[in-house]
């Protein structure tokens, strides 16, 4: 696979089917803030988890899907996009920061709550690439500027946090939202469009042709 993201999406999958097999997965791998001492790898394995079932009114529990589908459409919409612009080594790093730094808040703030899934390092992926492609258009219903929409996703988030009605990590995600912001605003002159323009036209034309068009278009 060429992008990491693929893989990180492969990854998500494969423990997600081994989550349904096993039922030792979870609690052996998802971030338990009582226990975080004696376990400090689940700062890393909790954000490739994922919650597996929904509990009902009358008690039975389902399977639930749509914790991972909703991470996973995310990671694949805007983790290529981000790959593209930073590389792929940089892009993972930046994952598995932004997952940390979700991962660190649960604990802060959801202190007797056990905490899994993607949804910090992802918040990640789209702070950077909101502050380094703020213009870009991106199709939720209707076309809106990517800067727009994660703001709608941020406002969600930070009433979720002041006022928490259900059990989402509302926190996780923006500790992983702010970590991708902060790597956004450190790099943007370094990933800015115009000099991806640039480098493009370095690359795809010869010296020659690139001094003839600088002496054509740029006296």
């Amino acid at each position: 696979m060429k992008y990491y993201t693929l893989k990180l999406l492969a990854i998500n999958i494969v423990i997600f089917i081994l989550e349904l097999m096993s039922p030792y997965i979870i609690p052996l791998f998802a971030l338990n803030p009582s226990t975080i001492m004696q376990t400090p790898w689940t700062l890393v394995t909790a954000m490739f988890l994922h919650s597996t079932s929904t509990t009902l009114p009358d008690g039975a529990a389902v399977l639930n899907l749509n914790h991972l589908l909703q991470n996973m459409v995310a990671l694949g919409l805007f983790g290529i996009l981000l790959e593209k612009i930073i590389g792929s080594k940089k892009f993972l790093g930046l994952y598995l920061t932004a997952g940390i730094a979700g991962n660190l808040a649960g604990i802060i703030f959801y202190p007797n709550s056990i905490s899994l899934g993607a949804s910090g390092a992802i918040m990640g992926i789209l702070g950077a690439i909101t502050v380094l492609r703020p213009k870009m258009i991106v199709y939720f219903g209707a076309p809106l500027p990517l800067i727009l929409l994660s703001g709608m996703w941020i406002l969600i988030d930070l009433v979720g946090f002041f006022a928490p009605a259900d059990n989402t990590g509302h926190a996780a995600h923006l500790a992983g939202f702010a970590t991708g912001i902060a790597y956004g605003l450190i790099n943007r002159n370094h990933y800015s469009e115009d000099k991806e323009i640039k480098e493009k036209i370095d690359d795809e034309l010869s010296d020659e042709e690139l001094n003839a068009w600088e002496e054509k278009y740029m006296k």
